[in-house]
């Protein structure tokens, strides 16, 4: 990689727990009403294809039985895929990803929950549908030549729809390209600030483990069953909200070469800290 091409970016070399205390700090006060606006997305990420299934319950295993010659045996033993979720992920993922980045970014630069900010994400949907599309094949092909390639291909690309989120006129592969430079030595870090966030996630996944032992005794039909699971999903749903701050903060401190040179309302809870940390 061309040194020029990096100048830029920063390696980010922040403790995760930094990033995360950081967070919580900036957040005091108003992280209830970020996480309203975060459970909104992300019912449209999972509520929406999950009920559409329910009312269009066709699955790949269907398509297969019903247009092809294959053998029905063979066939139950693949793992079943809702059509409708596949073709609303296919579609919507890329304009929801966005979505989420722009929410972020407009929370975390302003302290304050912009709920229109979900919104500003349509006018750009069918380059959000671009950039996924791109990228899936990348890290498909990547995937299937070896797993590691694929994983580091879909590293490179995590920054996407940051980036697009900064600067909406930027093309697609300017950046995805952009997003790989910007992650050139930041992968591991990046990993590792997710990889802190798992206990936050089987705690999310905890009330659903309990009570799944308690629906399966109970005689109750799909319908309900899915709905009951639909609201089990909201522990995840915040717990989506605190990792999405955190992959946010990730960004800002590439682009802004550290805490210290935050510059946006709220910076204060950053500063606070990083002065504090310092004294020590």
């Amino acid at each position: 990689m061309p040194e020029d091409g990096l100048r830029h970016y920063y390696i980010v070399k922040e403790h995760p727990v930094r990033i995360i205390t950081k967070c919580k700090s900036h957040s005091k006060g108003t992280l209830a009403s970020f996480l309203v606006g975060f459970c909104i997305l992300y019912a449209f990420v999972s509520w929406v294809p999950q009920i559409l299934s329910i009312f269009i319950p066709v699955t790949n295993a269907d398509l297969l039985m019903s247009y092809s010659d294959a053998d029905p045996a063979l066939v139950r033993q693949l793992p079943a895929t809702s059509l409708v979720v596949f073709i609303y992920s296919f579609f919507f993922t890329g304009v929801l990803n966005l979505s989420e980045c722009l929410y972020t970014l407009t929370y975390i630069r302003n302290r304050k929950a912009d709920y229109r900010a979900l919104t500003e994400s349509l006018p750009y949907y069918l380059k959000t549908l671009g950039i996924y599309l791109l990228q899936m094949l990348i890290v498909a092909f990547w995937t299937i030549v070896f797993v590691i390639p694929g994983i580091i291909a879909s590293l490179n690309f995590s920054q996407a729809f940051f980036i697009l989120a900064d600067d909406p006129e930027k093309g697609v592969t300017q950046v995805l390209s952009e997003s790989k430079m910007m992650m050139y030595g930041n992968k591991l870090n990046y990993v590792r600030l997710l990889i802190y966030y798992i206990p936050y996630i089987l705690l999310a996944y905890l009330p659903a483990i309990l009570l799944s032992g308690i629906f399966a005794d109970l005689s109750i039909g799909e319908p309900m069953f899915t709905i009951l699971s639909l609201i089990l999903d909201l522990p995840l749903f915040v717990v989506m909200g605190l990792i999405s701050m955190g992959r946010c903060v990730f960004y800002e401190l590439m682009i802004n070469k550290g805490f210290a040179d935050f510059r946006y309302a709220g910076q204060d809870a950053f500063r606070e800290l990083e002065k504090s940390n310092k004294r020590q």
